[in-house]
Parts: C-alpha cells; structure tokens; sequence
C-alpha cells in the first residue's frame, strides 16, 4: 500500500501539468487575404535515358495580412482540380491562426481550415485593413 501512494502521487501531478497545457491553445485572430495566386512549379518526375520528364505541380501563393503582420504563404492542393473556397479571394476576411512554420486559415464560408506554409512575413502597413492585435 505504502509504494502505491508516491507512485498515485506522481501520476496526479503529470495529469495536472497536461491539462494545463491542454489549456494554451491558440485562438484564432481576424485577417484579411491581401491577394491570392494560383501559380505552378515544375518537378522532375523521373529519368528516362538521362532525359527528365517533368510535371507541374500547382499552388496557392497568397498574403494574408493579421495581427500587426502580413504573412506570404503558400498552400498545396491534394489533387490538381482542387480550388480554393467562394470565401478565400482578395480582399475578403479570414479567421488565422498562427503556429511557428504554419497559418491555419478557414475562409468565412468553409466549415474546415487549411494548413498554409509561412513563406515570408513583414510587419504591416500602420494604414492597412486588417484588425490589430491590442
């Protein structure tokens, strides 16, 4: 009985310290997509008798301005015919949040978000659209 109380103990304290970075999860902060691009980048797709045989692989270049910073970056379809929602054109507001490498943006009218890559980021202009973070 006596080895089971230090060994309650210490599983009571990790679960305490879990929940509580359960508890830091980031919120999303209101943006505005300054532009949006869809654009191509050629890939080598294998040899044939040392000769490359390249395909194009679409992307999404866009900046997106929020929180005091515009952020360039880009998005990857799944599949060639995959578009963008109605909601994630320039000039329209967006829901972000950021997370290091990563925007996590869900346009107003699509029920999911979609994992961008941070390709750049620049403080933004003191007149520009975007609400700033108080």
């Amino acid at each position: 009985m006596t080895r089971w109380v230090p060994i309650l103990v210490i599983s009571l304290a990790l679960s305490g310290t879990v929940a509580l970075a359960a508890e830091k999860v980031k919120t999303s902060q209101p943006g505005v997509m300054l532009s949006v691009e869809k654009k191509s980048r050629s890939r080598t797709q294998y040899y044939i008798v040392n000769t490359p045989v390249g395909v194009e692989e679409p992307y999404f270049e866009a900046e997106i301005d929020s929180s005091g910073f515009v952020y360039t970056a880009e998005y990857e379809p799944r599949t060639h015919d995959e578009v963008l929602p109605d909601g994630c054109t320039a000039g329209l507001a967006v829901k972000v949040r950021v997370d290091h490498r990563h925007l996590f943006v869900q346009c107003l009218d699509a029920p999911t978000e979609m994992k961008w890559e941070i390709t750049k980021k620049k403080p933004s202009a003191p007149d520009s659209e975007a609400p700033k973070k108080n």
